[in-house]
Order: structure tokens, then sequence, then C-alpha cells
């Protein structure tokens, strides 16, 4: 007896498809070419299996049905998490492969915030105009609390699971060579 691996298609998350989602990517596009480039920078490779996995997408590979608001959406990233005003509990990334960095992007008035990171024994000054990459599924992280307004982060991220249906290559580790 043999068994064949079961093939979910994809589909466009509902919180995405929305008249308000797709105003909010029209929004965001100049952050998230800026996302785009930080990305590029810091792992080449990671952009590129980025890139290669929306494009297949917006070409309607593997998707159940294709969706406008694919048309709008300019990030390298398959996913963006928008946290407003809340603590952020220690926590791994679980859905990305241990290679992939997540891209964080702090906004905001706040005037004090501190990112964790335990596993480093680190502690991040984390204020709006902030960009960390890490690795989300290696390292826990989190946000015990801010000061002084408002506090946003973009969370730009890339599921694994994604990618493999996709039958997109895992970018590998950055190399020192890929900056020299």
């Amino acid at each position: 007896m043999s068994f064949k691996r079961l093939k979910d298609l994809l589909y466009v998350s509902s919180d995405i498809r929305t008249p308000q989602a797709k105003e909010f990517l029209q929004d965001t596009k100049t952050l998230q070419l800026i996302c785009n480039g930080i990305t590029s920078i810091i792992c080449p490779d990671l952009y590129d299996a980025g890139m290669n996995a929306v494009q297949a997408l917006k070409s309607g590979v593997g998707l159940a049905s294709h969706h406008d608001v694919l048309d709008e959406w300019e990030s390298v990233w398959s996913g963006i998490s928008i946290i407003s005003n809340r603590r952020t509990p220690m926590h791994r990334d679980w859905g990305g492969a241990f290679q992939f960095y997540d891209l964080l992007i702090s906004g905001g008035t706040h005037t004090a915030c501190v990112l964790d990171l335990p596993d480093l024994g680190a502690e991040l000054q984390y204020l709006p105009g902030t960009a960390v990459a890490i690795s989300g599924k290696v390292l826990r992280h989190g946000v015990k609390g801010w000061e002084g307004g408002e506090r946003v982060c973009a969370a730009h991220f890339m599921k694994d699971a994604v990618h493999d249906r996709l039958q997109q290559p895992r970018s590998d580790w950055p190399h020192l060579a890929d900056y020299l």
C-alpha cells in the first residue's frame, strides 16, 4: 500500500480579503518596499526565497482561488501581523524555518520600550523607527511593556509551510561572504 502526501491548496487569509486590508496595503506600500530593501541587504537568499514565493502566489500557483488583494501585496514576506498597544509575551515563532528571519518594525509615539531576547541575554531599545531582524523560531522574544504613547509593531514573517507547498527552496543562513 502506498501513501500520497496530501497537498492542501493555499488560501488568501480572510483578514486580508477586505476593502480595509486592500487600503492598508496601499497605504503601507512604501514601508513594505523599505522592508524588502532591508531584507535584500541582510539576507539576500531570504529575499530571493520570499520574492519567488510571493510571485508564485500572485501567479496562482498553489492557491485555491486568486483574490485581487494579491495585486497590492508588495512584500517579500508571506505574512505581516500588526501588533498595536499590546505586550508581547515571550515566545518563539514556530511557523518559520530555523534560518528564516522575522523582521520587526517598531512604530508609534512611545518614548520607551525594550525588546527582550533572553536567549542572548539581550535587551534592545525598541523605539519608533527601529527595525530588528531575528530568527524568531530560534530565539525567544517579547515586549513586557512600553511608556509614553502609542506602540505599533509590524511583524513580518515567512511561513515554512507556504514555501514547502510552493516547492520553494529555503534560504540558507547568511554567510560573511555575502557581504564581502
